[in-house]
């Protein structure tokens, strides 16, 4: 049996910072992964030298340790520009601030939308579809938003709460709207909420840490299949086991319960937290293409993926001497699971391509199909509810939880990895 002053579960962004925090402190501790690398789901894979990361990853939201620790990384800067795909029609994003791409009739049916709208305090908007509608209208949300709520966050707008979407969802004033739907005035200003993104020149995302792994003890294999919490031992799949005297968690919150409770209302509330999966298409071409932004957003509801990046632009590393490569993203739920096997995605995705005009069938060298267990949190109303029950559990055992799905919250890469970090002075 190992012995450990801390261990450590999970080898992603936030793992990796709680063991640097450990380091620091001069605290022995372990971090268990399950996988056989680090990473998490800000990890990548190759495929026939095509680098792909777990779906779309940049970095902008950084505190000053991040950027300490980031920036010393050779790092390409990005803008944030990006574009939306909307029943044949491409969109600089966000559309609400650049109709102007729209044909006429559709302007004016936004517009009259949003002078429409009804004026209700935010305080009492108790669903997503309700927000949308309150901030743009009622056509124009269910046109864009709404739609798009059904294919990123796989269920519809109704369901969820707005507690996440403040400062995500640009909100325009109607002289903004107005502006943006001239074609002969100015190109509207970026409204993303962050300008400018960051990339590693080489390594995929997760190069970001690359230089605090060699500094940490990482056991690879080694995924937990319980947690003896009173007396404090982890058991891995592969036998193993360790006695430890305290214990960080970066594994999904649902999971975390259900590995250490048998309160009937604990395991009630873990069931309810939902989350999206994801199948991430990756594909390699056989020539270098020139693609206008970083990632883009699809709206159309009868094309599988919800958004797609580009690898290759974020750093040339990424893809073969004069090739290129892209990644699309298809989102599914409980509650709007899978209709095609991966293979009819696959195809789905490559017509769809083409399609759109992003590329030809012909121009493809390289396909790859997986999956992400968990992409996203789910914000249903009353999911905090049901994950402060969960969370009070795992503080009654005395465990700590951190990363994005250990605090099951809608953090970014930059904020999981404060998470772990900021989680070791809680021992």
């Amino acid at each position: 049996m190992i012995e450990k002053n801390l261990a450590i579960i999970g080898a992603g962004f936030a793992g990796i910072a709680a063991g640097l925090a450990a380091k620091e402190k001069n605290i022995d501790a372990t971090i268990f992964e399950s996988e056989e690398t680090w990473g998490g789901l800000c990890g990548n894979f190759s495929v026939e030298g095509f680098r792909f990361d777990k779906a779309v990853h940049l970095s902008f939201n950084e505190p000053e340790l991040v950027k300490k620790i980031f920036h010393k990384v050779p790092h390409y800067v990005h803008s944030s520009e990006s574009n939306n795909f909307a029943d044949g029609s491409w969109v600089r994003h966000p559309v609400q601030n650049n109709l102007r791409q729209l044909s006429v009739e559709e302007r004016i049916k936004v517009i009259k939308s949003f002078i429409d709208r009804e004026k209700i305090p935010e305080t009492e908007i108790e669903d997503y579809k309700t927000w949308l509608e309150i901030q743009y209208g009622k056509y124009f949300a269910e046109k864009y938003p709404c739609r798009y709520t059904r294919k990123y966050w796989a269920t519809d707008a109704e369901n969820l709460n707005c507690n996440w979407c403040g400062g995500r969802m640009y909100q325009p004033s109607i002289d903004e709207v107005l502006f943006g739907a001239f074609p002969d005035s100015p190109e509207p200003e970026n409204v993303y909420y962050t300008k400018a993104m960051n990339y590693p020149k080489t390594g995929g995302y997760k190069n970001f840490v690359s230089e605090i792994v060699p500094q940490l003890d990482i056991k690879f294999n080694c995924k937990v299949t319980a947690i003896d919490a009173e007396n404090k031992i982890l058991t891995f799949a592969n036998g193993e086991t360790c006695k430890y005297k305290n214990l960080i968690s970066t594994m999904p919150l649902p999971i975390l319960a259900k590995l250490i409770s048998k309160n009937p209302e604990v395991l009630k509330a873990a069931d309810k937290l939902q989350s999206t999966s994801m199948v991430l298409v990756s594909v390699g071409y056989n020539k270098k293409f020139d693609f206008p932004t970083n990632w883009f957003y699809v709206y159309d509801e009868d094309i599988p993926f919800a958004r797609v990046h580009s690898p290759s632009r974020k750093s040339p590393d990424n893809a073969l001497e004069n090739c290129s490569s892209l990644q699309f993203e298809i989102y599914y739920s409980r509650e709007m699971p899978l209709k095609f096997s991966d293979a009819e995605l696959v195809e789905k995705t490559l017509q769809a391509m083409e399609k759109i005009g992003v590329a030809k069938i012909s121009d493809v060298t390289v396909t790859d199909c997986r999956h992400v267990d968990f992409a996203n949190v789910m914000f249903y109303k009353g999911m905090e509810d049901c994950r402060e029950i969960v969370r009070r559990e795992v503080e009654k055992n005395k465990i700590i939880s951190c990363g994005r799905f250990g605090e099951w919250d809608y953090l970014w890469s930059d904020q999981s990895f404060m998470s772990g970090y900021n989680s070791v002075e809680k021992i």
